[in-house]
C-alpha cells in the first residue's frame, strides 16, 4: 500500500491498521471458541468488541512505543527510503510476534480457560517441552498456523507506505508541507495521545487486566482483553504482596493452618499410591454424571471406593496441580510455584511427612525428564527417586510428543513398585490423555471416537488404569495400600456447566483400599486437591502436627471449601455456592446448583452468606501470601 502524507498521518494510518488486526483477532478468538460464549447475548458481545478497543490501543502503544517515537522525531530523514525500511522492519519485528501470541490463545484458551500471561514463557522453558510439543501442536492446530500467516501477510501487505518521487532521484518521498507551528501542534497532540494510550486512559491508575471486569463478568472479560495486553501487564509481576486484612489470630480462627494429631490414634503403616490422571475432568466420568461417560473401569472402581462428587482442582495446569496434590499448595498467584521466585521455599508434602514414618517414595511420570520441572520439584517435595522417560529406557513406547504411553508405562510402574521396601509412597502421573491425545496404533480402532478429540484418549487411559490394577491386585502389598485417585485439572469440555468457572475446576477425588470395607460410598461435602495431603495423614493416623491450608476429607470440620484463582479473580466454593472476589475486592456470588450458567448474582442479596464466605476467602488468601513470602509453609523444629 503506497501513499503520500506527513509523518503524523502515516503514524495514524499504521496504528489504525494494527487496531483492525487486533479487532479481527478478537473475532477469530470468538469464532474458534464459540461454544464457550454461546450463552452470551449479542448486546454483550458487541460491548466487548467496542470496549476491547481500549485494551487494543494500550497493547499497541506499549509494544510499539519506540516505533511511535521514531515517527514523532522532527527531522526530514523520515522521508527517506532507508528510514522507511527501518520503520517497516521494526513494525513487523514487534507486531508479528504479537499476532502469534493472539493466535496461540485461539487454541490454548479451551485448555486454560483464560488469556495467557507472561507465565507461558516460563512454563515452556523446561527441558524439551517446547521442542517436544510445538511440532505436534502445529499439526493439530494447522488452521491456526494458516491464520497466523494470513494475518502476518495482511499486516505486511496493507502497511501504509510512502510514494517516492523520481524528481528527487528516488530517494525522497512526496509529502504534505506542514508549517512549523502546525508541526508543533501535531507533536503535542500525538504525544498526548500516546501518553493516554500507554496508560489506557486518563483515570488515576493505568489500565490493567482487572479493569475489564467492569464491562461484564465471567467470559466477557476474555473477549474484552487481548493476549499481548495480558502478557505485557503480567510481565515481571511475580512477587506477592503481604496482606493484612485481618489479624493473624482471626485468620487462624477462620482457617487453622496447623493440623494436630488425633490423640490415641494408632499410626497405620499402609502403603500409599497417589494416581494423578492427566486431564480427567469430572465431566468424562459417567458415574459422577447422568450420562454414560468414557471411563468404564473408573466407574467400576468408584463403586468400591469412597468418592467425593463435589471435588475441585486448585488450578488449570499440570504444573500447578502437582504441587497442590503433593504439597497442599493451591495456585493462588500468577506464576506456578515451580517457576516462581519462591520455588526454593520449604514445603510440607506427603513424602516429607511420611519420611518420618520410614516410608520410601518415588514419583513416576512417563514424560521426558525435565518436563515442567517435575523432576526438580519431586526432589524439593522430598521424593527419594524420580522415574521418568529416561529411567523407563525404551523409546519404542514413546508417543512422539510427551513421553511413554500410559499402558506400558503403568505396567513398568507396577513392576518397579513391587521392588520397593514397605511401607512406600508412590505417586503416578499419567500423560496419554494430554494433547495431542495420541494412543498406540494397535488401539486406533479399538476405542470408539467421542464428540471431542480427548474422549478416545480418555478411554485408552482408563483402559491402561484397568490393566495396572489387574497387575497390582495380584501383588502381596495390594491389600495393605491406600489408593488416592484424582486428576491434575480439567480439559476440553462439551457441556456448558463444565465451561463456567465452577465446572472448570470440577475433578474426581476418590480413596480406595481393598481391605477397608468402610472406605466406600459417596460423600457430598466440598473437597479439593489441597485436602489430599491432610486426608492421607488423617487416614493413616499421622502422629505429628503439620502445616496445611486444606482440611481432611475424613474429618468433616464443617469448614470444607475449595479455592482457586483465575483472571485476577479468586474463587471460593462451599456446598452449592461460589463466591468470586477480584483483586479490587468486588464480589459476585452464585448458587450454581440451580444456576449453572452463573447468571443470577446473589452478591448484595444474600449478604450474611456473602460476608461469611468473603471473610473465609480473605483469610485463606492472606495466609497463602504471607506464608509464601515468609517461607512459612512448613513447621520447623
Amino acid at each position: 500500500m503506497v501513499s503520500s502524507g506527513n509523518n503524523f498521518s502515516f503514524l495514524l494510518r499504521r496504528i489504525l491498521l494494527l487496531l483492525f488486526i487486533y479487532s479481527f483477532c478478537r473475532l477469530l478468538f470468538l469464532t474458534f471458541n464459540h461454544s464457550y460464549f454461546s450463552t452470551i447475548g449479542i448486546s454483550l458481545l458487541s460491548r466487548s468488541f467496542f470496549f476491547g478497543l481500549r485494551y487494543d490501543i494500550t497493547a499497541i502503544v506499549i509494544s510499539n512505543i519506540f516505533f511511535i517515537v521514531l515517527h514523532l522525531l522532527p527531522f526530514q530523514f523520515f522521508y527517506t527510503k532507508s528510514y522507511q525500511r527501518i520503520l517497516l522492519g521494526l513494525f513487523l519485528a514487534v507486531n508479528i510476534p504479537m499476532i502469534l501470541l493472539n493466535c496461540i490463545d485461539f487454541g490454548l484458551y479451551r485448555f486454560t480457560g483464560k488469556r495467557s500471561g507472561s507465565e507461558i514463557f516460563s512454563i515452556m522453558s523446561f527441558g524439551n517441552d517446547f521442542v517436544n510439543t510445538v511440532p505436534r501442536m502445529i499439526i493439530d492446530f494447522w488452521y491456526l498456523v494458516i491464520t497466523f500467516f494470513v494475518l502476518a501477510y495482511l499486516l505486511y501487505r496493507y502497511y501504509p507506505r510512502l510514494v517516492f518521487s523520481k524528481t528527487f532521484g528516488g530517494s525522497q518521498s512526496k509529502r504534505f508541507i506542514i508549517s512549523p507551528i502546525g508541526k508543533g501542534l501535531y507533536f503535542i497532540l500525538f504525544s498526548a495521545l500516546t501518553f493516554v494510550g500507554f496508560r489506557g486512559g486518563i483515570q488515576y491508575k493505568p489500565l490493567n487486566i482487572l479493569s475489564a471486569s467492569k464491562y461484564g463478568t465471567g467470559k466477557i472479560t476474555e473477549l474484552v482483553l487481548n493476549t499481548p495486553f495480558t502478557i505485557i501487564k503480567t510481565y515481571g509481576k511475580n512477587k506477592l504482596e503481604e496482606i493484612n486484612w485481618m489479624s493473624q489470630k482471626e485468620a487462624y480462627s477462620i482457617n487453622p493452618l496447623i493440623i494436630q494429631p488425633i490423640p490415641g490414634k494408632e499410626f497405620s503403616k499402609k502403603n500409599v499410591v497417589i494416581i494423578i490422571l492427566e486431564g480427567f475432568g469430572k465431566e468424562y466420568i459417567g458415574s459422577l454424571n447422568t450420562y454414560k461417560g468414557y471411563t468404564p473401569f473408573l466407574d467400576s472402581l468408584i463403586k468400591e471406593s469412597l468418592v467425593f462428587p463435589n471435588s475441585y482442582a486448585n488450578s488449570k495446569r499440570s504444573i500447578e496441580g502437582i504441587p497442590a496434590i503433593v504439597a497442599g499448595m493451591p495456585a493462588l498467584m500468577q506464576d506456578p510455584f515451580i517457576t516462581s521466585a519462591y520455588s526454593g521455599n520449604a514445603v510440607t508434602s506427603v513424602p516429607l511427612l511420611l519420611r518420618k514414618e520410614g516410608y520410601n517414595s518415588v514419583f513416576y511420570h512417563g514424560g521426558t525428564n525435565g518436563t515442567m520441572g517435575f523432576d526438580n520439584f519431586s526432589k524439593l517435595a522430598g521424593y527419594d527417586r524420580y522415574f521418568g522417560r529416561t529411567e523407563y529406557a525404551n523409546d519404542g513406547d514413546f508417543d512422539g510428543s510427551w513421553g511413554i504411553y500410559d499402558e506400558p508405562f503403568l505396567q513398568k510402574v507396577a513392576s518397579d513398585i513391587n521392588g520397593l521396601k514397605e511401607p512406600f509412597l508412590a505417586t503416578v502421573f499419567t500423560l496419554s490423555s494430554h494433547h495431542p491425545y495420541k494412543i498406540p496404533d494397535k488401539y486406533a480402532s479399538y476405542f470408539p471416537v467421542g464428540s471431542l478429540p480427548i474422549h478416545k484418549s480418555i478411554r485408552y487411559a482408563d483402559y491402561a488404569l484397568k490393566m495396572f490394577f489387574e497387575s497390582v491386585s495380584k501383588l502381596k502389598w495390594f491389600e495393605n495400600t491406600l489408593f488416592v485417585i484424582t486428576a491434575d485439572h480439567t480439559a476440553e469440555s462439551e457441556y456448558s456447566f463444565y465451561r463456567n468457572h465452577v465446572g472448570l475446576f470440577s475433578i474426581p477425588i476418590m480413596y480406595y483400599c481393598q481391605s477397608d470395607s468402610l472406605l466406600k460410598g459417596k460423600n457430598n461435602m466440598t473437597t479439593q486437591h489441597i485436602d489430599i495431603l491432610p486426608s492421607i495423614m488423617d487416614y493413616l493416623g499421622y502422629r505429628y502436627p503439620f502445616y496445611a491450608l486444606g482440611k481432611s476429607a475424613f474429618n468433616n470440620y464443617g469448614n470444607n471449601f475449595a479455592v482457586s484463582y483465575i483472571d485476577d479473580t479468586y474463587q471460593l466454593i462451599e456446598g452449592e455456592y461460589a463466591l468470586f472476589m477480584d483483586t479490587l475486592r468486588k464480589n459476585s456470588m452464585y448458587k450454581f446448583s440451580v444456576d449453572s450458567a452463573l447468571t443470577n448474582n446473589l452478591a448484595g442479596i444474600d449478604t450474611v452468606r456473602e460476608r461469611k464466605m468473603e471473610n473465609k476467602l480473605k483469610a485463606i488468601i492472606q495466609q497463602f501470601n504471607n506464608s509464601i513470602i515468609h517461607n512459612e509453609m512448613k513447621l520447623f523444629p
